[in-house]
């Protein structure tokens, strides 16, 4: 069995903390091809998590044959997502799939929440 270190690619972001994914033996090829065809980068996979939850996830282009100590894998990698041009998903090519008013919208959430308010009021 091989496993897969990754994130979870969330809308409003990728978790903080990383965890494993076991990859079936039927789709380690897949998985391997995939890494090589994005010289071991980083690319996006779905699987499911602890609660059967189909979730995307970021995962490392190589796999891991053996698990850190005290670590155990917290889901099922089956497939690699892939993008118009037959390449592997990648986290910038995932980013410029987004449409631009929904990118624009998040900005200006973020800029709300994260920005210092203003001492002074404009006059309406």
């Amino acid at each position: 069995m091989m496993y897969a270190k990754g994130q979870y690619f969330n809308g409003d972001g990728v978790s903080t903390e990383y965890f494993y994914l076991r990859i079936p033996d039927d789709r380690l090829s897949d998985f391997q091809a995939a890494g090589a065809k994005v010289h071991k980068k980083d690319f996006m996979v779905l699987a499911f998590d602890q609660a059967n939850r189909l979730r995307a996830v970021i995962v490392k282009g190589t796999p891991v044959k053996v698990l850190p100590k005290n670590t155990r894998p917290i889901g099922d990698c089956f497939g690699v997502l892939y993008g118009s041009d037959e390449l592997p998903l990648t986290r910038v090519a995932m980013s410029l799939l987004i449409p631009k008013s929904v990118k624009g919208r998040k900005i200006a959430e973020l800029a709300t929440l994260y920005l210092p308010k203003s001492p002074h009021q404009l006059p309406k």
